[in-house]
């Protein structure tokens, strides 16, 4: 007698799936889900990452664009400020003769990207601000006569009307190293700026609300990182490096060539 096709759980001896082929079925399904996740997360990071380095691009632009208008760098912003507070994002007030003060009237060169004051994004792909550091002869409010008694003139500006805070031999105070000194290698050297993205982890960033993240154990990170409340920095020197498990700093710097570039084709200097 021809046999009869019969499909699975309605003939003798089929009853369906067992548990064990059940149990088998369920952890396959688990681990494609998972394996979907981890690139799921990994894509987010690198999309944050991506975004943030465009955002940064930008905001090299930005500030050369800045430099061009008015013949020096932004002083930073307040770190502490929420967003909504009086102030927020925009540069710090100036001295009588021409310095940055905090918002305490001290003379300071840290805080975070003036993002107000340069029409950029407050925070990075992780929504923290950017940490800034400038020298502060090259935020200098630029005068608008001829230098004076008490005008910080760092060379021989001449007798023209001064058009820039620095000249030629102007440097900067700031480098940049491929570790903590004094392992690290000096990869960017007197540079007038640093602008610092704090990564995925955050470590030492501040928010939006004015408050910082806590501090992380990397040496690396902790050379970029504002100390005392936002109102100081370890030391002058900063870290850029391939990402590690424990470092995720993006960094760009503003070099004095560029600078006096941008300035000589604006006419601001020779």
């Amino acid at each position: 007698m021809p046999s009869v096709n019969t499909p699975r759980g309605q003939g003798p001896g089929e009853d369906g799936f067992t548990l064990t082929e059940l149990a088998v079925v369920l952890v396959i399904v688990a681990l494609v889900v998972g394996s979907l996740l981890i690139p799921l997360s990994a894509q987010i990071d690198i999309r944050k990452t991506s975004d943030t380095r465009t955002a940064m691009a930008e905001i090299r632009e930005a500030l050369l664009g800045f430099v061009a208008v008015n013949g020096r760098l932004p002083c930073p912003a307040a770190a502490t400020l929420a967003t909504a507070a009086a102030g927020a994002g925009r540069e710090l007030n100036l001295s009588a003769g021409g310095n940055c003060l905090d918002l305490n009237g001290l003379p300071t060169e840290v805080g975070v990207l003036p993002w107000a004051t340069l029409g950029v994004n407050e925070t990075d792909g992780w929504g923290r601000r950017y940490t800034y550091r400038v020298t502060q002869q090259f935020a200098t409010r630029v005068p608008p006569t001829v230098p004076g008694a008490g005008w910080p003139a760092p060379c021989n500006a001449g007798p023209n009307p001064v058009n820039a805070a620095f000249v030629l031999c102007s440097i900067g105070t700031l480098n940049v190293r491929s570790a903590a000194a004094p392992a690290g290698n000096v990869i960017g050297v007197q540079v007038p700026a640093v602008v610092i993205s704090h990564g995925r982890n955050g470590n030492g960033g501040f928010t939006p609300q004015g408050t910082q993240l806590p501090i992380g154990a990397d040496a690396d990170e902790q050379d970029n990182q504002l100390t005392n409340g936002g109102l100081a920095m370890a030391n002058t020197d900063f870290v850029s490096k391939t990402p590690t498990g424990t470092f995720d700093d993006e960094l760009i710097w503003m070099s004095r060539v560029v600078l006096f570039n941008r300035l000589i084709t604006v006419g601001k200097l020779p």
